[in-house]
């Protein structure tokens, strides 16, 4: 089985096996790519267990926010083995259970997410690229941020900068509905840990890394002045060009 492999991932192997070798190479974009070619397994021991068809490696977490050195050799050796490269980014014998990857023509369901702290919409265009059903919207119990608080929050990692727990249940209910989109464009404003974009994107990594390897391209707009319509457009727009990259 061919995996087709969206603009973000098709970078992110290119990087990791460009010459000489890349310092800006980040672990989460690896993670991501490796869970659209394979499984990841996170270990109690530390480090990540990787699957790919009938190869196996334990691959350690980088000390930082990049692979670089030694970790990098070993990741690209494993690849090479696995029949993954830039040259053939393909495997034969997917794992069981694995997500069946993301199709390049316009037959994969493709999902437009317009986020803020107060709301998200989901757009499915149809296969032309037009909007055709109302949207779902999804709001937190606290859509208006009365009770919010944003302190940061040592030490926790489910909590990227401090969102209150009950925050999560929004991503998480917005995370069940993406399960079935094959291709994702996520559209925000706000800037850092104020852009909910930002914080779905991280909540999918964490929690629903085969969801997250689905993302074609986010970026940051007016949302609040966006039609549906225009939404879809931009959406539509934006992944083409992310995989003509």
């Amino acid at each position: 089985m061919a995996i087709h492999l969206n603009g973000h991932h098709r970078k992110t192997l290119a990087t990791i096996f460009h010459h000489p070798a890349s310092h800006n190479l980040e672990w989460h974009d690896v993670l991501s790519l490796l869970n659209c070619v394979g499984s990841v397994t996170e270990r109690h021991s530390g480090g990540y267990e990787v699957t790919i068809g009938d190869d196996r490696a334990n691959l350690g977490r980088p000390h930082g926010h990049d692979v670089t050195g030694d970790e990098l050799r070993h990741l690209c050796g494993f690849l090479t083995t696995a029949g993954i490269t830039p040259e053939a980014p393909s495997t034969t014998d997917l794992p069981d259970g694995a997500l069946a990857p993301a199709q390049d023509d316009h037959t994969a369901q493709r999902c437009i997410v317009l986020i803020d702290h107060q709301h998200a919409r989901l757009l499915r265009p149809d296969s032309d690229g037009n909007n055709s059903a109302p949207p779902r919207v999804f709001k937190p119990e606290d859509a208006d941020g009365s009770a919010r608080r944003l302190e940061h929050r040592q030490g926790n990692d489910d909590h990227d900068g401090g969102h209150a727990a009950e925050e999560d249940s929004f991503y998480e209910r917005i995370a069940v509905d993406l399960k079935t989109a094959q291709q994702i464009a996520v559209l925000s404003d706000g800037k850092g840990r104020s852009n909910a974009g930002n914080y779905l994107v991280g909540y999918l990594q964490r929690k629903h890394p085969e969801v997250a390897a689905r993302i074609v391209v986010t970026d940051r707009v007016d949302i609040s002045h966006l039609s549906d319509g225009e939404a879809v457009a931009k959406g539509v727009a934006l992944m083409a060009t992310e995989q003509a990259v």
